[in-house]
């Protein structure tokens, strides 16, 4: 009976039987079946070469087709199972390598130890210990105990993979798949603006309590390398909503700019030096030496014809140093608004479930529509503020605090901070900016696309950066140790004999046996039958080498053996064993 095949066990040898017990074989070994014989490192290197690559794609946000519920519950243990799977495969491609290098010395004329094949056939963690355990005067011992840290090293990354599992983020990311309820401002070009007396400054200050900064534009107060404030006003929700939802739809943006400066003394030539409109600073310096004791805000409206110049007096505050002691002299605050315009705009919104905590999140700009009436604008600041001279007081919401309209000048909600002054009024100009339009401007109730987050099936992931750290540390490793074994293969290639069986010897037990059977080696190894197993080892630790006996070299068919050097020959390519 004839066929042709491989063992069990997946040598490299391309075998015809010539005899009915199919113990005789033909040993031929060709490029390709070297290479078949690379499986599992080529799957190294591309398995953690892929990854490598994905998770340089998680240090951004990525969309995926899957719900974020799902990814929050499943996505660590997927991470975690691709990053066992890769070492393993690593692993599998270390010892491929590791039995090439071996064998090669195996069938090398000087020989190698025989303990070799023992130390692959032993688990990862137990390398070291079966190093130790040889001879203090084994030829092999030091060379096996040093690589054996590569197995320690690599099983031991697995303890890693727990941290870049931990590491996967993933939000809900809608399309605009849904609509929701919401009123929209325009500038009416025919009627105009309408005064319709709410909401007021006083109300504003309460409303400030409750605004986030990135819900009202770029906040220079927020944002250290902006240059100047840009307020938001997108449409207004009037439905229920869901954490994380986005409407859509138009609205108005400003840029704003201001500087704060002490005037050097309390006259109206030193205000109007500060910042103050000629025309108003007479009625400005009224209200400081009248209402300088208690907290307060003066304004001065002046509108042009492509922006508005709001002066403000801070009074109450020891903001500038005085010519005497308990007075001070006046903070005054000048603030440009310029650049209006109608622009579509995003809000996304937050909530922890009740409709009565729905609130603006975060602003984004979509794209301009075009310029918007300065004038308008300006009806709506002198509406708000009872201009174009006035004198609010600012009084403290909180016990112990400043008026919720100057937070963002103040680092402890109690002091004012110089240094943050101008970027804090800013925000307080753009809080009343939104006042003034849904004051003046005409409102419309439409329907406004929604991205709604609960019929969403797309979320976004990304990896935190110690899981990243980490991922690419683990996969760094694993990669080099796969390019080391992709190199042990170098020697087989280059190999001018066969070496599968020796390396086949390495990493099978039952066939290291039949190696050693015809042989002397296993003469002295009756008497260990109770002994421990480092016991064995040491008595298999003679420099042995693996090819065709010297008494089979003039016989039709070859044998191979494990033997002394000086006893084996090599194997060639296309003769016949047993």
């Amino acid at each position: 009976m004839a066929y042709a095949g491989i063992s069990n066990s997946g040598n490299s040898q391309s075998i015809t039987s010539s005899t009915a017990n199919g113990s005789v074989r033909t040993v031929s070994e060709t490029t390709s079946t070297i290479a078949y014989e690379m499986r599992w490192v080529l799957c190294s290197i591309l398995m953690n070469g892929v990854l490598i690559y994905a998770v340089i794609v998680l240090q951004q946000n990525t969309l995926l087709q899957i719900d974020a519920s799902l990814i929050s519950h499943y996505g660590g243990v997927f991470i975690e199972v691709v990053l066992l799977l890769s070492n393993l495969v690593t692993m599998r491609a270390l010892q491929q390598g590791a039995a090439v290098v071996f064998g090669y010395l195996l069938c090398s004329k000087s020989g190698f130890s025989l303990v070799s094949c023992g130390f692959l056939m032993t688990p990862p963690l137990g390398k070291l210990k079966f190093a130790q355990s040889l001879s203090l005067t084994s030829p092999a011992r030091k060379k096996l105990q040093r690589i054996s840290f590569l197995w320690i090293v690599g099983d031991l990354l697995k303890l890693a993979t727990p941290f870049c599992a931990v590491a996967l983020y993933s939000t809900a990311e809608a399309t605009f798949n849904d609509v929701s309820d919401c009123i929209t401002f325009i500038q009416d070009p025919i009627n105009g603006p309408v005064d319709r007396a709410f909401p007021t400054f006083e109300v504003e200050t309460g409303v400030a309590e409750y605004v986030f900064g990135n819900s009202i534009g770029l906040m220079r107060s927020q944002d250290s390398s902006l240059k100047y404030t840009t307020a938001m006003f997108p449409p207004t929700l009037i439905s229920p909503f869901n954490d994380g939802d986005t409407i859509h739809g138009p609205g108005f943006t400003v840029d704003i700019f201001s500087t704060c400066t002490c005037a050097r003394n309390a006259t109206a030539n030193a205000l109007e030096n500060a910042g103050i409109h000629p025309s108003q600073s007479a009625k400005i310096l009224d209200f400081y030496f009248a209402k300088r004791s208690s907290a307060g805000i003066t304004f001065g409206v002046v509108v042009n014809n492509d922006s508005l110049i709001i002066s403000n007096l801070l009074l109450g505050y020891p903001l500038c140093g005085g010519a005497m002691e308990h007075v001070s002299f006046p903070m005054v605050c000048s603030t440009k608004l310029w650049n209006h315009r109608s622009a579509l705009l995003e809000i996304l919104f937050r909530t922890d479930g009740s409709v009565s905590s729905i609130a603006p999140n975060h602003v984004y700009l979509d794209e301009f529509i075009e310029l918007a009436d300065m004038q308008g604008l300006g009806f709506a600041f002198n509406a708000l503020v009872e201009g174009p001279v006035s004198y609010f007081r600012l009084p403290a919401l909180v016990p112990g605090s400043i008026n919720p309209l100057l937070w963002w000048a103040t680092p402890n909600l109690n002091n004012i901070d110089r240094a943050l002054l101008d970027a804090g009024v800013e925000t307080m100009y753009s809080v009343l900016f939104k006042a003034a339009i849904q004051r003046t401007y005409q409102s419309n109730a439409m329907q406004c696309p929604r991205m709604n987050v609960v019929l969403s099936h797309i979320s976004t992931i990304h990896m935190g950066k110690e899981g990243l750290i980490v991922a690419m540390g683990l996969l760094g490793a694993q990669l080099l140790v796969a390019l080391m074994a992709a190199a042990a293969f170098i020697l087989w290639f280059t190999s001018p004999n066969p070496i599968g069986p020796a390396v086949r010897a390495t990493t099978e037990y039952i066939y290291l046996l039949t190696l050693l059977a015809p042989t002397q080696m296993t003469v002295g190894l009756g008497e260990l039958g109770n002994a421990e197993t480092y016991s064995i080892w040491q008595e298999l630790d003679v420099i042995v080498r693996i090819g065709e006996s010297i008494h089979t070299l003039d016989n039709q068919v070859g044998q191979l053996v494990i033997d002394k050097p000086s006893m084996v020959r090599p194997i060639q390519n296309g003769r016949k064993y047993i």
